[in-house]
């Protein structure tokens, strides 16, 4: 709803340090690996971990909405995408079929950064997930999730700052409070 009513009229998200990141259509690839890793977090733990999917959920629930709440009182939006591509190839098309999916506006904080942080957590959070190899891509993916929201030119570095203030934020609510803990982790 914000994405569509929020268009112009907003306060640019932007510092000098936006001018020296490159453009590198490559990180789209990492950029949409962020929608198959949400869900399959979210999946593997309704399967196999209840309490950490729980906790999943309400960080996703708190901090989207947080986010958006931002992005509604203090409209916001970037104007660092390129106004044609270098060179034409897969990941610019694909690129470009994002900028057309999702405008400008509405990006502090990354919601990208947040939701990746989200599923990050979760994985860490998880009494099932303890193998350091699917820890150690989780971190790798999410520090390529986040670069890649800069690179593509969809945020700039202060929508990550604040994508991870808002999941600091969140994740002391969700996994640092008693109100989020189930019975069984009371127990332990």
């Amino acid at each position: 709803l914000a994405e569509k009513h929020i268009t112009t009229d907003y306060w640019v998200s932007y510092i000098p340090f936006d001018d020296v990141i490159p453009f590198l259509e490559g990180f789209v690839i990492f950029y949409c690996l962020w929608y198959p890793f949400m869900i399959l977090t979210g999946l593997y733990l309704l399967i196999k971990d209840i309490p950490a999917f729980e906790r999943y959920m309400w960080f996703i629930i708190f901090g989207f909405t947080i986010s958006i709440t931002i992005c509604i009182i203090f409209p916001n939006g970037q104007d660092l995408r390129p106004l044609e591509f270098e060179r034409v190839n897969l990941c610019t098309r694909m690129v470009e079929a994002i900028y057309k999916a999702d405008t400008n506006t509405n990006v502090l904080p990354s919601m990208h950064v947040v939701g990746q942080l989200a599923a990050a957590i979760a994985v860490f959070d998880s009494k099932t997930l303890k193998n350091s190899f699917i820890r150690t891509i989780t971190v790798i993916l999410t520090i390529l999730v986040c670069l890649s929201t800069v690179f593509i030119k969809q945020h700039s570095i202060l929508d990550i700052f604040a994508g991870i203030a808002v999941s600091i934020i969140v994740w002391l609510i969700v996994y640092r409070t008693n109100i989020f803990k189930s019975k069984s982790l009371k127990a332990d």
